[in-house]
């Protein structure tokens, strides 16, 4: 029995892009990603894995507490971190996020930083932490420690959402002869 592959949508931006969406090959269980599930994706707990470049070009990833703001990625980090020194260096980043309560429902973007900014950081931290932690002070930050927003517009977006249980419908032994 042949196994159906998931329906993978590619998107030139977002969430603009999900108006020339292909027909979802709905047989398979999953449907295509919109910017609007996107933007769901990311005003969730769900921690956003973000690789940066190094300076002997090797990649650095880390988990992060992430946000959207319109067509833009919202990543509240410290001024010190690998990640703003990188990003200093090669604006280029990839960002994935997994639905924590459905691992099949997820979004892969490659980007660019268009902005750092210490305006408004500390108060972005506070509703990160709100959303993330359920109270609303980050109490891990150390008192020295200033904070920055790097900005991330999308270049491609990569997503799907499907139902685990078509899964593992797929998964059918093989006829044995």
């Amino acid at each position: 029995m042949q196994r159906n592959k998931p329906a993978v949508e590619i998107f030139d931006d977002l969430p603009s892009g999900s108006a020339n969406l292909k027909s979802p090959d709905l047989s398979a269980g999953v449907t295509s990603i919109t910017g609007e599930n996107i933007s769901e994706l990311f005003g969730r707990r769900n921690l956003a894995f973000v690789a940066t470049l190094s300076e002997d070009g090797s990649p650095h990833v880390t988990p992060v507490w992430a946000d959207m703001e319109g067509d833009l990625i919202l990543i509240n980090t410290s001024e010190a971190s690998a990640k703003t020194r990188h990003v200093s260096k090669d604006p280029r980043v990839g960002i994935s996020l997994v639905d924590q309560s459905n691992p099949y429902n997820m979004v892969t973007i490659k980007g660019r930083v268009v902005e750092m900014t210490s305006e408004g950081a500390d108060e972005h931290l506070h509703r990160l932490a709100k959303r993330y932690l359920g109270i609303g002070k980050y109490y891990y930050r150390k008192p020295k420690d200033k904070r920055v927003i790097i900005k991330v517009k999308p270049d491609k977006v990569m997503g799907l959402s499907g139902h685990p249980a078509f899964y593992f419908l797929g998964y059918l032994p093989r006829d044995e002869k």
